[in-house]
Order: C-alpha cells, then structure tokens, then sequence
C-alpha cells in the first residue's frame, strides 16, 4: 500500500509542477524574510511578515490546491478566503495550543524547554497531516482534528511515505542547530536558511496536496479499496 501512497506523493509533485504560480508568490515573500537588511532601513512590514504568511498567503495557497485536487482551479482567492480562512486559523490555533503552553510555561519557569517543544512540534506536524486537508475538503473546523488523526493512526502503514516526508524538515533543523553558531555571521548564512525554508514550504504542499488525495479517493468517495474501511470515521 505504501507504493500508492508514493504515488499519491508524485501526483502532488505533478500538481505543483504545473501551478507553480503560488509557490513562486510565497517564494518572493520569503526573500523579503530572510534577505539580510540593515536594522535602520527594516520596513516596519518585516515584523508582520511571518504571520501574513501563516494566516493569509498559506490558507489561500491551501485553498487552491484543494480546488486542483476538487477539479474546480478556477475558484477565485476571494471565494477561497471566504469559505477557509477562519476554518484554518481556528484549528491552527487549536493544533498549537500544546506547543503555545509548553513555551508559555518554559517562560514562566525560566527554563527553554526546548527539546519538549521540538518534540510537540514534530508530533503536531506529524499528526495534522490529514487535518488541515479535512478542513479544506470538509469545510469544517473541530470535527477535522480527531477525524484526521483517526485516518493517520488507522492508516499509519500507507502513511508512512507522507510521514517520513514530514520528518525531512525537522530532521534538517536539528541538523543545523547541532552545528553551532560558528558560522552565523557568515554572509551565506541567510541563503542557507532561505534555502532551508524553501525546502520545508515544498515538503508542506506536497504533503498536503498527496493527504487531500488521499483523503478524496479513499475517504470522501465510495470505494472498494480495503483503505477505505480504516479511512472511514
């Protein structure tokens, strides 16, 4: 089963091949990010960049892929914000909140915590594979999260291709932060970061766009496929 669920993964690199406009946008937005700017000439956006692009870019990019995988790439971003942003940003919340209390309590306490944090992030990632795509395909916010976990952990096996895919960009992370800070001042290292970043926003939406799928052929629609029976809530 886990070679279509590869295949799965290869219609998502297919889709984003051919839409490449998206990606392209958010890959913009990411030099302004991680472009080195001198802290007197820092436009007073830079501060806010980060959560446009996790509450407005992301869920819009979102949405137009689901209507890719819904044959409907013509939905306007207009439409698309309408009917799944505060879906998304709700179940983002929710979905963060474990990560939000470890830091918060990290903070009061004086300790980082980092690894409990690095832990969560990976369990949170790991674990919304399946939901964020539910939210989109579903259009519904609290019944995604433990349907989406109930697919994942019912389908770990023919998951497992889009769950090793999660892992890279955490796995590249900590490979940098294994490797000091020698290096930072390092003119290179804002291309390197960029690049590392890129990298993680690729894996994302290929994830995502395999999950929604998966989730259209083996959940939403009838089918005689055993999946089926451990898809099905």
């Amino acid at each position: 089963m886990s070679k279509e669920a590869h295949k799965y993964l290869l219609d998502a690199i297919e889709i984003l091949k051919r839409n490449v406009t998206p990606l392209l946008f958010l890959a913009l937005i990411g030099l302004l990010l991680y472009a080195p700017i001198p802290s007197g000439k820092r436009s007073g956006l830079t501060p806010i960049l980060p959560i446009l692009v996790l509450f407005i870019i992301y869920p819009l990019i979102y949405g137009r892929y689901v209507g890719i995988v819904n044959d409907n790439g013509n939905i306007s971003y207009v439409q698309i914000f309408r009917a799944h942003w505060l879906n998304f940003v709700i179940v983002s919340i929710i979905t963060a909140s474990p990560i939000l209390v470890v830091s918060f309590l990290g903070l009061i306490s004086g300790s980082p915590i980092l690894g409990i944090r690095i832990i969560l992030s990976i369990a949170v990632d790991i674990l919304s594979i399946y939901i964020f795509p539910l939210v989109f395909l579903l259009r519904e916010r609290f019944s995604c999260i433990p349907l989406g976990i109930k697919c994942l952990l019912g389908n770990f096996t023919f998951s497992t291709p889009l769950v090793l895919l999660t892992l890279v960009p955490s796995i590249l992370s900590l490979l940098v932060r294994s490797g000091g800070e020698p290096a930072s001042a390092s003119p290179a290292m804002p291309a390197f970061y960029y690049l590392l970043w890129l990298i993680s926003v690729i894996i994302d939406f290929t994830v995502f766009i395999a999950a929604s799928f998966i989730l259209k052929e083996k959940l939403l629609a009838p089918s005689e496929d055993p999946v089926q029976d451990v898809l099905e809530p």
